[in-house]
């Protein structure tokens, strides 16, 4: 291949949640009627050159992986199933945290950047204490992908409230155990966490 089809596509509705770090996007090749299997080829190619070192698929089934193994792009599969309990998101969530803190590039992909991507980036935002409540994990949510978030994406985020269950903070010189939890802000320069628009798109479009 020549020209820009040797560097592939970008996929679609890719964001940055962790700079540099960790991004989601659209499945590679389109969902539903609209996925083209010449268009996946392009979009993981532009994956591999762009230095990301997995692609983690949130989806139910084993859609776009045998892609992936044939382009020898690494991969995680982390189903979430259609109806996500809290138990495979938090592993997911420890999961994926263990790899960016290892220094790896990830993007995250379920079959949209819908609300079951939008309710999972939420319960990850409360699951890490950057946000301390729904509320603001929804907002901040929202003004990331420039779209509210639905009735599917807040039941997920609220299971994740439910449990109670946030994320073992490191140790670190004052606390070596790491039992003092974290900080409770919503501080993300410390994190690279992306800061979106103070006004998403949508909200604008709506006046």
């Amino acid at each position: 291949m020549r020209g820009r089809w040797a560097d592939g596509i970008q996929p679609r509705n890719l964001v940055w949640v962790v700079k540099e770090r960790l991004a989601i996007c659209e499945r590679p090749g389109g969902y539903g009627a609209n996925h083209r299997a010449v268009r996946r080829t392009e979009e993981i190619i532009w994956i591999r050159r762009h230095d990301f070192d997995c692609i983690v698929s949130l989806l139910s089934g084993p859609h776009n992986l045998h892609s992936y193994d044939e382009l020898e792009m690494p991969h995680l599969h982390l189903p979430l199933g259609e109806v996500p309990g809290v138990a495979p998101l938090l592993a997911a969530y420890e999961e994926i945290t263990r790899r960016v803190e290892a220094g790896e590039r990830l993007l995250l992909h379920h079959e949209r950047v819908d609300d079951a991507l939008a309710g999972f980036l939420a319960g990850y935002w409360l699951w890490m204490g950057l946000h301390t409540d729904v509320p603001s994990a929804l907002h901040a949510t929202e003004r990331l992908l420039r779209r509210p978030v639905g009735q599917r994406g807040r039941e997920t985020v609220l299971g994740v409230a439910a449990s109670g269950i946030r994320r073992r903070a490191r140790p670190t010189d004052d606390d070596p155990d790491g039992t003092t939890g974290g900080s409770g802000t919503s501080d993300t320069s410390a994190t690279g966490i992306t800061e979106p628009p103070a006004t998403p798109a949508w909200r604008m479009e709506d006046r």
